[in-house]
């Protein structure tokens, strides 16, 4: 892809890989419980389920081991992202560990996403600070770090843990990639 326009970041856990679907199943195996994507509705699930911060980031590294088995968050994710590549560059820039990246590496080349390089930062406050234009991102408190950021914009994908985030400026909603083409298209006129 040859630089045209805007630096995108897009994040991979919950907007690319649904590895939260996993890491429920995990979750319930170890645990005893009956948890769905839908019981995560905040950035900070395990206080309400009892499980430690401790567990909740081993199991979803755990996740990634077996990283042919951690579905796309929509079908056709390839293809969806394609569409975006009109606007510019595209990054994935994600907090995964260390000892993931390989194989977080590897789920998106084998789902044939497009990008130009693959960013490991550690951890989701650290993205802010990269020279991007917008992120394409779920983390709640990422929102207002960009909010706050002169000339940084967002695309927050829709998530259960993140639907109780206020509006602010320069972060837009996606219920799904479909609305991604045209929420680029508004920043990119905005910036314009």
């Amino acid at each position: 892809m040859q630089s045209r326009g805007l630096k995108i970041a897009v994040d991979l856990d919950g907007v690319l890989a649904e590895s939260m679907l996993v890491w429920c199943e995990r979750v319930n195996k170890e645990f005893g419980m009956h948890l769905t994507m839908d019981d995560l509705d905040s950035w900070s699930s395990w206080k309400k389920f009892s499980i430690s911060k401790g567990d909740f980031y081993r199991i979803l590294d755990e996740c990634w081991e077996d990283w042919q088995e951690v579905p796309p968050t929509e079908p056709r994710i390839a293809g969806k992202v394609a569409r975006i590549e009109k606007f510019g560059d595209i990054d994935v820039v994600t907090g995964r560990s260390k000892k993931t990246e390989t194989a977080a590496k590897s789920w998106v080349d084998r789902q044939r996403i497009r990008y130009r390089h693959f960013v490991r930062v550690e951890g989701w406050r650290d993205k802010i600070v990269l020279d991007y234009d917008v992120y394409i991102d779920d983390a709640p408190d990422l929102m207002r770090l960009i909010s706050e950021t002169p000339l940084r914009w967002a695309v927050l994908y829709d998530r259960p843990w993140n639907r109780s985030v206020p509006e602010m400026p320069r972060v837009l909603r996606s219920a799904s990639w479909n609305d991604v083409p045209k929420l680029l298209a508004q920043i990119q006129k905005a910036l314009s």
